[in-house]
């Protein structure tokens, strides 16, 4: 159920950014409600920020993020119904064929008392409530860098996009670095100081580099959807986010070697950026004709 649960959130996150605007049964609002009358009949529910009531039927899901789910006697939902951060309320006619999911502050109390009692299945929640808290900071963080710094991050894309074996061997041979250049920073007297300098440089270069992996492939992923994809940098960026997301939860380990891989990519072109930026400044401009023929005078 847990696994579900995320899984979900994933999907109607994707629903979110790419099937708003083309499918109108799908409803989708922010900091707004949503009112679902009698004879009402859609597919979706997704609401940020807002509360979600279902007189009507709804063939899926009913999401909600920030807010509550009340559900009218006369309510059906063939789905699930998601509820983070409210409550459910639910009438005595109201007909749910999947799963209720409702976390709020009660249940988070609950599962962190019942970890620290050796639940392990409530050990298992805290890694998925501590997963979700540090996507949504990368997900805020994200959208602040489309906004103020595109240009950085289209020059890390760029040189990942023509150089995915390059990118990959400059990112694992700098991972392979970090380890003895803090050694040596350890062991010098002067070094010490800039430890935290360094680990926050280290640090913002992992996240411009996922970040400009999540553009990438939210890039190709839409322009595989829609043939006429209007380029976007802030939604290609965080569909892309929300795909390497879904990825990691696929079992067996498959989805953590991806994004392994994924990180080791973006890592290694933020390197590579700043070698062309670099290399870019220190080339000489063009000798034209008329230059030559001046300095022979």
């Amino acid at each position: 159920m847990r696994r579900k649960f995320i899984a979900a959130i994933a999907i109607l996150a994707l629903i979110f950014l790419t099937a708003a605007s083309v499918n109108a049964k799908n409803i989708i609002k922010i900091d707004k409600d949503i009112n679902i009358g009698n004879d009402q009949i859609v597919n979706n529910a997704v609401a940020i920020a807002g509360q979600i009531t279902v007189s009507g039927l709804v063939e899926n899901n009913v999401v909600t993020i920030g807010g509550s789910i009340v559900l009218t006697n006369s309510a059906v939902v063939r789905g699930d119904v998601i509820c983070i951060g409210g409550v459910v309320v639910q009438g005595n006619g109201a007909q749910v064929f999947g799963n209720i999911t409702e976390m709020n502050s009660s249940n988070i109390s609950t599962i962190v008392a019942s970890a620290f009692h050796g639940d392990m299945d409530a050990w298992s929640w805290l890694v998925d409530i501590i997963k979700i808290c540090f996507f949504a900071m990368i997900f805020t963080l994200a959208l602040l860098i489309t906004i103020l710094f595109p240009r950085p991050l289209n020059a890390i894309a760029d040189s990942i996009q023509g150089n995915k074996t390059k990118t990959f061997f400059w990112g694992f041979l700098a991972t392979l670095m970090i380890a003895p250049f803090f050694m040596l920073l350890v062991f010098s007297f002067i070094g010490i100081p800039l430890i935290p300098l360094a680990f926050a440089a280290i640090l913002l270069a992992f996240m411009f580099g996922f970040i400009g992996v999540s553009a990438l492939l939210g890039n190709f992923v839409l322009t595989k959807i829609f043939r006429r994809h209007k380029k976007s940098l802030t939604r290609e960026t965080l569909l892309g986010l929300i795909l390497l997301w879904f990825i990691d939860w696929i079992p067996f380990y498959i989805g953590t070697i991806i994004k392994t891989v994924a990180i080791t990519i973006g890592f290694g072109g933020v390197f590579l950026a700043l070698f062309r930026h670099r290399h870019h400044h220190a080339e000489p401009p063009p000798i034209t004709g008329d230059h030559v023929e001046s300095n022979i005078v």
